[in-house]
């Protein structure tokens, strides 16, 4: 039990002891300033006091306010207690992430849901800090994974941090995902439920405001004004889901409870949500600094990776342009645009810089006129970059993720985002690590890590150089997939090339198209060693589309050994 709690239980049953004392007219003045000013706000708001039991009194402690109040008109009043230092904020209930569905929005089918995705993403999570000490066990259950993480890393470090934003982002979609869908389902209250619950609309909420000795500050009923009738759902930071009733917002935030391996909570709190008209204002503010980023340029030589650079510049680029045509749009993180551009816009030359700004337009209007035709009238409710968003679907490969509202219902779209100099044929798709390739992430037909292990060894005693070693591997991945019947050739297909809709944007020749994947209905067929010994192709749809990959080195030659990833290259014939 977190410290905080400990005194805010303490206060309830303080407050409790010195009313009753107070009902039997027996003094109270020997306890704390704070209790003796909450006892005497809570009776003149309720001078007709018959009884007084805490829910430490009650049978079941955590579904019970902290005062059941009886007056002596046989009426029951709920109250609930908040002991604050100064003027923070009121953080009223600590959520158990595998429970809250079930306890407060009522529905256990929601969070068995819930609950099925968290497992994934947890064990995702947990696999992913192992790999970083050693070779990964494609066995290793939950338990096993939880035991090494606490063994590698008893607390949270700079070298998990990343592990942990990602799973609490991936957690937070899925949650914001299937209440978006309640949402959609008009003929549900859960929601409606879960705000009467959690913003503590049925009960009397008194905060008392404490020095930190003891010294009272003041006493005050916490009042909210939502309209429980007009219920909007929203997004905010990297893991916090709110949910508005009127103006008045409650915020649901996702984090650890300590240690890496420790209980997922939701932190909730209590926020205003800001009017339109605030909104457009710190909007314009944003797109004035991000223009001043463009207008300041300068290249710094460093040339480490342009062409991902070149990406980055495009995402921020689109999603600006996007923000500017509507600045009353809701951004999810309001200064990622600004931080991506910041951070990658001196890895390139001006000219590439200015490129990408004049041709974002002709990207904007290309995407508009793709969400005219799909959906006749619409709104952007919400904008947001996704970074490493593979925790929460390995198909969704988006850059930018659009919240609208249709009909009256929240509808996601992902977009994946690629800046390409000129008009190519020819698309980068994702880099997985070789031993990844075969397992159930792609294609789920094996493990290259025994080729892997016997090449490496061939290597490092000289048997193989490096080209003799990529060789040998990509003989037996292509290999292992000339072997694979078409519904696991299939599979790995639709997690290398993605499910997200491609806004494609050839910067320097300033046009841009909407790609669609096509599904994949014909025969896949694989060629080894196509067009080179160290790559393999598969096509599909009459020859329409392919997917190459390339095996190849993590690092450089004079780096000797380094781990093997794939180069995919995903070709259609779109011109």
């Amino acid at each position: 039990m977190s410290l905080s709690k400990k005194i805010g239980d303490q206060h309830v049953i303080e407050v409790s002891e010195a009313l009753k004392c107070y009902l039997l007219n027996q003094p109270i003045s020997n306890s704390k300033a704070t209790v003796q000013q909450t006892v005497r706000y809570i009776t003149d708001m309720y001078p007709t006091i018959k009884s007084v039991r805490s829910k430490f009194e009650t049978p079941d402690v955590d579904f019970n306010p902290d005062l059941l109040i009886e007056l002596e008109s046989n009426e029951t009043k709920k109250i609930n207690l908040f002991y604050i230092k100064g003027s923070s904020p009121v953080q009223p209930k600590n959520l158990g992430a595998k429970s809250f569905l079930k306890k407060y929005f009522l529905r256990e089918d929601l969070q068995d849901k819930f609950n099925e995705f968290f497992e994934v993403l947890y064990k995702s999570y947990l696999r992913e800090i192992v790999n970083t000490r050693e070779e990964g066990n494609v066995y290793d259950d939950i338990s096993s994974l939880k035991k090494k993480v606490k063994e590698y890393y008893p607390n949270f470090d700079s070298e998990i941090n990343s592990a942990r934003r990602q799973f609490l982002f991936a957690v937070r979609e899925a949650c914001f995902t299937l209440l978006t869908n309640e949402y959609n389902n008009k003929s549900s209250s859960s929601i409606a439920n879960a705000i009467n619950e959690l913003l503590l609309i049925n009960s009397i909420n008194i905060i008392t405001r404490h020095s930190g000795e003891n010294k009272c500050l003041g006493v005050e009923e916490l009042k909210f004004n939502g309209q429980i009738d007009k219920i909007n759902l929203y997004k905010k930071g990297q893991d916090t889901i709110g949910i508005r009733a009127g103006q008045e917002a409650l915020t649901l935030r996702f984090k650890f409870e300590s240690k890496p391996t420790s209980s997922i909570k939701l932190a909730t709190s209590y926020e205003k949500f800001p009017d339109e008209e605030s909104i457009i204002q710190r909007n314009l503010d944003t797109i004035k600094q991000f223009e001043g980023i463009i207008a300041n340029h300068k290249q710094s030589g460093n040339n480490s990776n342009i062409s991902n650079a070149i990406g980055k510049c495009n995402e921020a680029m689109v999603y600006y342009q996007i923000l500017k045509s509507n600045p009353a749009i809701n951004q999810v993180s309001e200064n990622d645009y600004k931080e991506m551009l910041n951070q990658y816009a001196p890895v390139i030359a001006t000219s590439d810089l200015l490129a990408i700004h004049n041709s974002s337009y002709s990207a904007l209007n290309i995407l508009f006129e793709y969400l005219k035709v799909k959906y006749p009238s619409y709104s952007i409710d919400s904008i947001q970059l996704v970074g490493d968003n593979y925790l929460k679907n390995r198909l969704d490969t988006s850059d930018l993720n659009l919240i609208l509202i249709v009909n009256d219902q929240y509808i996601e779209e992902s977009i994946s985002l690629k800046a390409l100099g000129k008009k190519t044929t020819q698309l980068t798709s994702k880099n997985p690590g070789v031993g990844t390739i075969l397992g159930s992430q792609y294609f789920d037909i094996g493990s290259l890590s025994p080729i892997v292990f016997e090449v490496k060894e061939k290597f490092q005693n000289n048997v193989f150089d490096h080209y003799q070693s990529l060789i040998e591997v990509s003989t037996v991945l292509g290999d292992c997939l000339a072997k694979a019947n078409q519904i696991n050739l299939k599979k790995g297909v639709k997690a290398l090339i993605g499910e997200a809709t491609m806004l494609i944007t050839f910067y320097k020749q300033n046009h841009s198209i909407m790609l669609d994947h096509k599904d994949v209905r014909s025969e896949i067929k694989v060629y080894p060693h196509k067009p080179s010994q160290i790559q393999t192709t598969l096509s599909w749809n009459n020859n329409q589309e392919e997917l190459c990959l390339r095996i190849k080195f993590s690092a450089g030659q004079s780096r000797g050994w380094s781990s093997l990833k794939l180069a995919c290259e995903y070709k259609i014939q779109m011109f």
